[in-house]
């Protein structure tokens, strides 16, 4: 990862959050931003990002494919990106995809039509890609449902970005750990 692909992300994600206010906008509705409870939002976007985090770390220790596409994503996306780069991603991309699916498309075509589209846009390069689209599928439903809970975008948003800061981080140390392995 580049700082040239963390700024494309950027303008790329940010894209996102503009279509979502524009949608909002021309339909008449305001961003449900933090919901009914802050605390409540924060407290369950975090605990939900800790159950998807464990559980990723036990599919990837189960399933030999996900281990196979997380070895094959992990270089591209964390060697020679620094942890500033992967942190900016991981907010970029939580607060873009659910500004978008469940600040806009959620509440116009529900959470079923919301949750597929976010799957099928987290579509990989071949068919063994298909568990991460499943993978997302799940995950859009989860987003959608802290949406409807809480009321806002805080949670699903918390947790998305939780989520994918966790995941490139244990990524970024386990390579780091895998190159100080071959060294020795």
């Amino acid at each position: 990862m580049t700082s040239r692909f963390v700024t494309y992300a950027g303008l790329f994600y940010g894209f996102l959050i503009v279509v979502a206010a524009l949608w909002n906008g021309l339909r008449g509705r305001d961003f449900q931003l933090l919901g009914d409870s802050v605390p409540f939002g924060v407290a369950l976007g975090l605990l939900v990002a800790l159950g998807t985090v464990l559980l990723g770390l036990a599919v990837y220790r189960l399933v030999p494919l996900m281990r196979e596409i997380a070895d094959e994503l992990a270089p591209r996306l964390v060697d020679g990106a620094s942890i500033r780069d992967l942190m900016l991603v991981s907010v970029f991309s939580g607060v873009g995809e659910e500004a978008l699916f469940r600040g806009a498309v959620q509440p116009e075509f529900g959470i079923v039509v919301a949750s597929i589209v976010f799957g099928l846009v987290h579509f990989g390069p071949d068919r063994r890609y298909l568990v991460w689209t499943a993978w997302a599928l799940l995950a859009g439903f989860l987003f959608g449902a802290m949406y409807i809970v809480t009321g806002g975008l805080l949670a699903p948003v918390v947790s998305h970005v939780t989520h994918n800061a966790a995941t490139f981080l244990i990524w970024k140390r386990s390579r780091r750990n895998l190159a100080g392995a071959r060294q020795q």
